[in-house]
């Protein structure tokens, strides 16, 4: 029902103690940011009905062990729908606000700067704030959601986004999530009568579900174009059931790797994020949602996986695999190097950076069935150790090159591997 007479179930709330330690320290641990997903899992409401608090005792203290366990710095406060208060429906799911005159809006804006607050004082730091998760959208079936047409939003953005600046200045406020800078949202923000707003909008973010890495290596113009030189990054990446059944584990794999490294390369993005940690044993059907699954105290099912206890995870480790490499080898802060191809190649891609410590790492990819080598030519003598990432192995150890000015690295097919600079 969505007013919080449902059951309770979620992560971290239906695992065990140990197991909640383990998925903060072990899944998590490298991950930079985590998206609170405000009106839908966090969806605890005031007398009122204005404003979002805890929906059960422990929610927030559970949610900031485990962040503190992963060692995450802070959390995207990302509204999917605000108080039902506010709608037009007095609801969490669909509708959009009740009203959009100035009255109504700084009323409204008041009532988000308090949502912020709130979060701040329980002890979350608030990195990024959006004002709505995929705003197009009229309808969504089954879960929380308020649509915006793109003038209402940015009529909204105008009366909240100055407020969230002033109450906390650090915090990156996002725009669209669907279309980024070339979005109907980004379009209105850009009219000549709104672009005293720009100075709010600090970067434009998509959702790129599941595509081929190609995509965004051959629209990097598309992607670019209307920046405003503002950063660029998708904020929610899986694979739905069709695209489960149309590929392999093995691709999907060497794909994420692929769809990190080409947002990063081509345009120039400083984050990526994957959608989520765990889901229900009972949602095992769709392998391309999460990094791994978990058994509900009340699920009693076999669910084809006999052996997951209630209160435990397991991995799905086509997904985990291919992002576990850079949790481990790129570091918070490390730059990205520019890597002069002369050939782009879809299938076989590489990235470089350089860690906080001034050591560089190299990752590359094979998405293909034959064997690649790599011949990387260096700046100077330099040392590598590389390390191998497929579906069924991570961080396997490889070979030392000593003293190399050249790398030359046969890459297994389906693979992907991290030559870590010693």
């Amino acid at each position: 029902t969505y007013e919080n007479n449902d059951r309770i179930t979620g992560v971290p709330y239906d695992l065990i103690p140990s197991e909640r330690t383990r998925l903060g320290k072990e899944m998590l641990s490298g991950f930079r940011y985590m998206r609170m997903a405000m009106g839908l899992w966090f969806r605890g409401m005031t007398d009122d009905r204005k404003n979002l608090v805890e929906r059960y005792p422990g929610q927030v203290s559970t949610l900031l062990q485990l962040i503190e366990d992963a060692g995450v710095e802070g959390i995207s406060m990302e509204y999917w729908s605000p108080a039902p208060y506010w709608k037009s429906n007095n609801h969490f799911v669909n509708g959009t606000l009740k009203q959009y005159d100035e009255a109504f809006l700084e009323e409204f804006s008041d009532a988000l700067v308090r949502d912020l607050q709130y979060m701040e004082q329980q002890g979350f730091k608030v990195c990024t704030w959006g004002l709505q998760n995929e705003p197009r959208y009229e309808e969504v079936e089954g879960y929380s959601h308020c649509h915006y047409k793109p003038e209402n939003y940015v009529k909204t953005f105008r009366a909240v986004a100055p407020k969230i600046r002033a109450a906390n200045p650090k915090i990156e406020i996002i725009v669209d999530t669907n279309d980024g800078n070339v979005g109907a949202y980004a379009m209105e923000l850009k009219k000549p009568e709104n672009q005293d707003l720009l100075q709010y909008v600090d970067a434009w973010v998509y959702h790129r579900i599941g595509d081929d890495s190609n995509a965004v290596m051959d629209r990097c113009d598309n992607y670019l174009e209307g920046s405003l030189d503002k950063p660029i990054y998708q904020n929610e990446y899986e694979y739905f059931f069709e695209q489960v059944d149309s590929t392999t584990e093995q691709w999907r794999m060497v794909n994420t790797a692929q769809s990190i490294m080409n947002w990063m390369t081509f345009v120039g993005s400083q984050k990526w994020y994957w959608l989520h940690a765990l889901k229900p044993a009972s949602e095992s059907g769709n392998k391309g949602f999460s990094f791994g699954f978990y058994r509900q105290p009340f699920d009693t099912a076999d669910r084809g996986m006999p052996d997951l206890k209630p209160g435990y995870f397991t991995y799905n480790w086509s997904n985990y695999n291919g992002v576990a490499g850079f949790l481990k080898h790129m570091p918070w802060n490390s730059v990205r190097y520019q890597v002069d191809e002369a050939n782009k190649q879809h299938n076989y891609r590489i990235m470089a950076w350089k860690k906080p410590d001034g050591k560089f790492v190299i990752a590359l990819t094979n998405r293909s069935d034959e064997w690649y080598e790599y011949r990387i030519a260096l700046d100077k003598e330099r040392t590598f150790a590389g390390y191998r990432y497929d579906r069924d192995n991570l961080n396997v150890e490889l070979s030392v090159q000593n003293n190399r000015s050249e790398l030359t690295v046969p890459v297994k097919p389906w693979s992907i591997e991290f030559w870590v600079e010693q």
